[in-house]
């Protein structure tokens, strides 16, 4: 009896450090919930069993334990299935919002357009590159439009010259040296 007593405890000692090390090794947060309430239950488990046995009740137990643990996991994949559904309506609705402002910029006469739209919560940003230069009324209408037709905040609207985001990457950096020093990426070569 003692003996089986101390294989218990090594037991439950050995279960509590693979436990932190599973805590330590998960890769996102947000799922460390599911695997400390999963880990608990075999812990109450582990714990449990010897008394059951003792009682004759361990056969309930473990069915119990095994429906318990059957439904968490469905719980938690029908989770993860709705995150993934949300990820994928998110990036198609920015596409298709990137596809209709191009078309709103060709009937507007801006043929020559590119479009990056980023959706973070409630708020759509938009990030505009055009090839021909636009005068401070223009960009002011379109991004009027562009509030009143697809919901863009003016603040999250910005509108780039094709040519000035070449000269921004192809002169000087933005940190004020000059591209021409060895030591402009910070890094000696």
């Amino acid at each position: 009896m003692k003996e089986q007593i101390c294989q218990w405890t090594r037991n439950i000692a050995v279960f509590y450090l693979i436990f932190s090390s599973i805590l330590h090794l998960i890769p996102d947060k947000k799922y460390e919930r599911y695997v400390r309430s999963f880990m608990g239950l075999l812990l109450i488990y582990m714990i449990c069993v010897p008394v059951f046995t003792v009682f004759g009740k361990s056969a309930e137990l473990l069915k119990n334990f095994e429906e318990y643990f059957q439904k968490e996991r469905k719980v938690m994949e029908q989770l993860e299935t709705n995150e993934l559904q949300a990820f994928y309506l998110e990036q198609a609705y920015e596409k298709e919002l990137e596809t209709e402002i191009l078309r709103y910029l060709k009937k507007t006469g801006i043929n020559q357009a590119q479009a990056v739209v980023d959706i973070e919560g409630e708020q759509i940003f938009l990030n505009l590159t055009v090839s021909q230069k636009l005068t401070e009324k223009q960009e002011g209408g379109i991004c009027d439009e562009l509030r009143e037709n697809f919901g863009i905040a003016e603040k999250n609207c910005q509108i780039f010259f094709e040519g000035d985001v070449r000269s921004a990457v192809d002169g000087a950096s933005s940190s004020g040296t000059s591209s021409d020093s060895d030591l402009s990426s910070g890094i000696r070569q």
